[in-house]
């Protein structure tokens, strides 16, 4: 059941998301590469262009992790998933709502993060906004992790995650 499994705390959240910004880099930096090379012959390309490039880049990053497996290569290391209200996989509505609401989380100075350390349900905006949620599913939960209802709830298997497209 997904009450079983506490939401994920914001240093979860936070390293999860450091660790695919190194990956998000990379990528970017291998595709500025290619359309330097392709379409511009080694100019450089101006922000108007490069900065909605960019931002669609860092969309689909997210959108098909979400979509495939609930998880980015960096919540995977930190053993956190986000799935919708029911346990399963994000419709590709709510990965958009979810990433639009992240977004204007980050232009508020973070505060839609934050919102995680006053929230009872330790939910963010872009949480809240697309009617999903992080989950740790680990065994090894954080004080600061707790499930909607307070408690932490320990998982009787040991190394392995929930299925792929619905949490019991």
């Amino acid at each position: 059941m997904i009450n079983n499994y506490p939401n994920a705390g914001l240093a979860r959240r936070l390293a999860a998301l450091l660790y695919d910004s190194f990956l998000i880099l990379a990528i970017m930096m291998i595709s500025l590469a290619i359309a330097i090379i392709s379409f511009n012959d080694g100019q450089g390309i101006s922000g108007d262009k490069t900065q909605p490039f960019l931002y669609l880049e860092i969309f689909l990053f997210y959108f098909l992790f979400w979509r495939i497996k609930g998880q980015t290569l960096g919540m995977q290391v930190w053993k956190i998933k986000t799935v919708n209200t029911d346990g399963e996989l994000m419709s590709p509505l709510q990965c958009l709502i979810r990433f639009l609401a992240a977004t204007l989380s980050f232009m508020c100075l973070g505060l839609g993060f934050l919102w995680i350390l006053f929230s009872k349900d330790r939910l963010t905006w872009h949480d809240k906004l697309s009617d999903s949620r992080v989950i740790y599913i680990g065994d090894k939960p954080l004080k600061s992790e707790k499930s909607p209802q307070g408690t932490v709830t320990q998982h009787a298997e040991k190394d392995t995650d929930p299925p792929r497209s619905k949490v019991e």
